[in-house]
């Protein structure tokens, strides 16, 4: 969100993604990760689990190079099987520019393996916001922009 000659503004931030994981078997607890340019978390790997999750998009953003492409904070990736998420909260500032993230989260659907307990996305200032918490569902931010 900003560099040593101050804030970062216009997609400047060279973070594309914050964490990729590919192993099998993974636990973290206490995650976060904050102002990627595309997906925060990428979870690729089989028996994941996290324990509290934070992440806070990006403030610099358009819509065309963030929301129309359908980037999230945290992705589970379509070919996993079992994973776990508990306590997991995407929050938004889109401080630049109007932009509709449609998910918070994104996971593959239909799987019993899948799991996510208390996950939420919150407003917290700016132009646009969070249309659904996961998967085209939860309470969507753009209702409620009280601070």
């Amino acid at each position: 969100d900003h560099d040593i000659q101050g804030l970062v503004k216009h997609s400047y931030n060279r973070c594309d993604t914050g964490l990729e994981v590919n192993g099998k078997n993974v636990t973290i607890y206490g995650l976060a990760v904050e102002h990627t340019l595309k997906d925060a978390v990428i979870w690729n790997g089989e028996n994941g689990k996290c324990y509290f999750y934070q992440s806070e998009l990006p403030y610099d953003v358009s819509q065309d190079n963030f929301g129309d492409e359908g980037y999230v904070g945290f992705r589970v990736h379509e070919s996993v099987q079992q994973f776990e998420g508990h306590g997991m909260g995407v929050y938004c500032y889109f401080r630049d520019n109007d932009v509709t993230a449609e998910n918070g989260i994104v996971c593959p659907m239909n799987k019993s393996g899948i799991v996510f307990k208390n996950a939420f996305t919150k407003y917290l200032n700016g132009k646009g916001g969070i249309k659904n918490v996961l998967n085209g569902v939860g309470k969507s931010t753009l209702d409620n922009k009280e601070l």
